[in-house]
């Protein structure tokens, strides 16, 4: 395993220690930088235990992990506005009390089922949102029948979906005192990608850079935006084979081409590059390790015939959005950032999709990054999964709840937009056959 970052990311000083001790600014990685206004929101839901779940140990054993191997997560969240560089500012006080002073709300009777609760994915089992400098907050919830809720909130400069999932399985072997040699280590290593300090050389049009215009005080009232829903589709194995089987007919089309701002779609894929890069990332690294692949599309070309997506619409969809991604060497993801390096503002550089009530589309993957692996009390989650968030044009594939075959997509859009995606999907013509079920509710 990896070496922790000891010497950078000290344990929680005594209250002796602290005296005379300065502030510390933790820098973060350009790649940290970007998702500054985003967080990771995730509801793990379990299943009743004959042991029971015991929230005292829970709260315990999180605060062991933190201190111990998350240290990062210990302070606030601090964003120089002049360069855009973001880094966690720990004061004495903060390290003095450690993971201690991390918000860990509780619930040990809530009325609602473990069914009723992965039904409804209620708000009620998140913690109190998180404050704009807050790194991470939790809560625990038992359940009427015996299960249990946690419900996470951090903030997505400090980890992504695989580094969030990671320190969720850390954690359930700290709480089940899984031996210390046996249990995962992780590893924090800004410096790894921060650059080589040369310019870029290549294109990177998956970044477009905007100007930062400073907050003006005043009345105005923002617009309502538009109801949003989420839905969860699910693809069965056969489904995916006859997806497959359509989409690698045909040559895939070169994502070379330069034309990017006449298109009138956009689509980016996060790539999750910790074993594209060369050398890869170590073991368990806690931190943003997501790039961006762009693929571009005129309307025309998506437009259905009938509302029915065509054959030949889905071969150029995944064609092109494979080509982007197998663009993403480790050459080009280096290049990336030193793009991003030698900005003068990392906060003036954006995602080129307009995806939320825009054209646009976000694409991510959590399939086979450990979203299930979290294990308290013998047993894993039922389902992992975000809270009801007000998206839009966002595209999560996750594995399915209990361990069903397939792969779950669950997808973001204004509601309008929902439904005729839902009538779209269910007269797909080579999606379905009679033994297939055309669509699968939030569960």
């Amino acid at each position: 395993m990896p070496p922790t970052q000891s010497e950078e990311l000290p344990l929680p000083l005594t209250a002796e220690g602290a005296a005379g001790c300065d502030d510390a600014l933790l820098p973060l990685s350009p790649l940290d930088a970007m998702m500054h206004k985003l967080g990771v929101m995730l509801l793990y839901m379990f299943p009743s235990s004959t042991s029971g779940y015991d929230l005292n140990k829970m709260q315990t054993s999180f605060i062991t992990l933190v201190n111990k191997n998350y240290s990062i997560l210990i302070g606030e969240l601090h964003i120089d506005r002049q360069t855009g560089v973001v880094s966690v500012k720990q004061t004495a006080e903060v390290r003095q009390k450690g993971a201690h002073g991390i918000r860990f709300e509780t619930n040990l009777s809530s009325s609602l089922t473990t069914e009723e609760a992965m039904k409804t994915l209620s708000w009620e089992l998140m913690p109190t949102p998180r404050a704009s400098t807050e790194l991470i907050c939790i809560k625990g919830t038992l359940l009427s029948d015996g299960g249990l809720v946690i419900g996470l909130d951090t903030s997505h400069t400090l980890l992504d979906g695989e580094g969030t999932f990671t320190f969720m399985k850390a954690w359930g072997q700290h709480y089940s005192n899984v031996p210390n040699q046996e249990r995962l280590v992780s590893n924090y290593d800004r410096f790894l990608l921060i650059g080589t300090d040369e310019p870029s050389k290549l294109a990177h049009p998956e970044f477009q850079v905007v100007d930062v215009h400073p907050t003006v005080a005043g009345n105005v009232e923002a617009p309502v935006p538009p109801c949003t829903a989420q839905h969860r589709f699910h693809f069965t194995p056969c489904m995916m084979q006859r997806i497959k089987h359509v989409a690698t007919r045909g040559e895939s089309k070169s994502t070379s081409d330069p034309t990017y701002r006449v298109k009138d779609v956009k689509v980016t894929t996060a790539v999750n590059a910790r074993s594209r890069l060369n050398p890869p990332m170590p073991e368990n690294y806690a931190g943003n390790v997501i790039f961006s692949a762009l693929s571009s599309y005129q309307a025309q070309e998506l437009k259905a015939s009938d509302d029915v997506v065509s054959q030949d619409t889905l071969v150029n969809l995944a064609q092109r959005v494979r080509g982007s991604i197998r663009h993403s060497d480790s050459e080009y993801l280096r290049d990336a950032i030193n793009f991003l390096t030698e900005r003068s503002n990392l906060s003036k550089v954006q995602p080129a999709t307009n995806f939320v009530f825009g054209p646009d589309i976000m694409y991510t993957s959590w399939v086979r990054t450990g979203m299930y692996e979290a294990e308290f009390e013998g047993m894993r989650p039922s389902l992992v999964s975000l809270p009801p968030l007000p998206f839009d044009g966002f595209v999560i594939l996750s594995e399915p709840f209990r361990n069903s075959p397939g792969v779950d997509v669950l997808v973001f859009l204004e509601s309008s937009a929902m439904e005729k995606l839902k009538e779209s999907f269910a007269r797909v013509p080579f999606l379905f056959q009679e033994s297939d079920e055309p669509l699968r509710s939030t569960l």
